[in-house]
């Protein structure tokens, strides 16, 4: 039975792992592989001048080790489906080794990451302890080792169901306090994290031995990162039965006021629509704000005017393109079914819709590049000029795609 449980599990990694290469077709297309080459580029240039000359009287430990206990609390990924409350009952004595590669896949999806940082974050510390670095291979050990006990922690919290945001802020200070110690004092004490995280782990798994498989909490847990993941490739390309909720932002309000009477028509329902789609959506909206965070903090690190301008066309062009989402969600969605308009009025208020946020996204880099750059702050018209030009070429092909449509 251990064995079908492995087995088990390995056909659900092999079928998720199909479906990401899949979605990973659209989302690592030639476009946005430019933009991401583009954007380490910047972020290895304006890293590498902040090394020359970097400002002191800052906890870098600190700010190291908070930044590191985060990304350290990998979630855990059972794989689970929402039939298996009812079909894997009877094989419930077997789970225990289907969450043991539960815990190794978990493990090994977010590893890469946390590599990452190891490495990025290797100069600066390189530099500030005077090119001293044996304690920064402790430090390695240490957050490569701890994500995997807290997943084994995690484990025994739900099994015991106790409360999600308990787990995550024992964690926290648990990790933040091991990494500060080993980063700041360089001392083998900060290795005392994996004992006390393993220690917790033994004495809440001796306490709910008798607890049955949490099936609902795994499930609820599995089918929400997959819910994100999915949210996330809807941005690239259309995602089956993903439905979004809304969100109501007071603040944005204004936005949607009640359009005159003389709006109440064919010539302005779309551009309603769309704004009434991006204002009131969960995800796009969030995504497009950390998008212009981004490239704000880029453009306001690097302090090179020829570098933030491309930073901020290519943003501009980002995220207008991955705007293409909300037109087919409108285009062949529920409302030209009960009101049947052309093709033409959908996509005149699309246009409209991307041209105010071009608007706003432009204004917004515009402001930054010239408090950044005053000198060439006119240079920041040119953020205008990429945007007007994308979506000249986005609305060049919907008319080129709708009319195949209608051959």
């Amino acid at each position: 039975m251990s064995n079908q449980a492995i087995h088990l599990f390995k056909q659900r990694r092999i079928k998720i792992a199909k479906e990401k290469r899949y979605y990973n077709k659209f989302i690592f297309n030639g476009h946005f592989t430019v933009f991401l080459v583009l954007l380490l580029g910047a972020f290895i240039l304006g890293y590498g001048q902040w090394l020359k000359s970097i400002p002191k009287g800052i906890n870098y430990s600190l700010i190291t080790s908070v930044i590191f206990a985060l990304t350290s609390m990998f979630p855990m990924r059972t794989l689970l489906q929402n039939a298996d409350r009812l079909f894997l009952l009877p094989f419930e004595k077997n789970m225990k080794d289907y969450i043991k590669c539960s815990l190794i896949y978990s493990y090994f999806q977010r590893v890469m990451r946390q590599i990452a940082l190891l490495i990025i974050f290797f100069p600066l510390f390189f530099q500030i302890n005077h090119h001293h670095y044996a304690f920064y291979i402790l430090f390695t050990i240490l957050a490569l080792v701890l994500p995997f006990t807290g997943l084994i922690l995690k484990w025994q919290w739900y099994k015991y169901d106790l409360e999600h945001w308990s787990i995550h802020l024992i964690l926290f200070i648990i990790f933040t306090a091991g990494y500060y110690i080993t980063l700041d004092t360089s001392q083998l004490t900060g290795l005392a994290s994996i004992g006390i995280v393993l220690a917790i782990s033994f004495f809440v798994g001796l306490a709910n031995r008798q607890h049955l498989f949490p099936w609902e909490r795994m499930i609820d847990i599995e089918t929400q990162h997959r819910t994100n993941y999915y949210k996330f490739v809807n941005m690239f390309t259309d995602v089956k039965d993903l439905s979004e909720a809304a969100v109501r932002r007071r603040y944005l309000d204004p936005v949607l006021r009640v359009p005159k009477a003389s709006h109440f028509n064919e010539n302005y329902m779309y551009l309603f629509l769309f704004k009434r789609s991006f204002v009131r959506g969960k995800d796009a909206f969030n995504i497009i704000l950390r998008l212009i965070l981004i490239a704000g903090i880029l453009m306001t690190w690097l302090h090179q005017p020829i570098v933030s301008l491309i930073i901020g066309c290519l943003f501009t062009y980002v995220i207008l393109l991955q705007m293409s989402q909300f037109y087919t969600q409108q285009a062949y969605g529920l409302w030209p079914q009960v009101w049947p308009v052309d093709d033409s009025k959908v996509i005149k208020g699309y246009q409209q819709f991307l041209y105010r946020l071009l608007l706003i996204i432009a204004l917004v880099f515009i402001v930054i590049y010239a408090l950044v750059n005053p000198l060439y702050m006119y240079a920041g018209l040119l953020f205008i000029l990429v945007g007007w030009l994308t979506i000249l070429n986005i609305i060049k092909k919907l008319k080129y795609q709708e009319s195949l449509l209608k051959d």
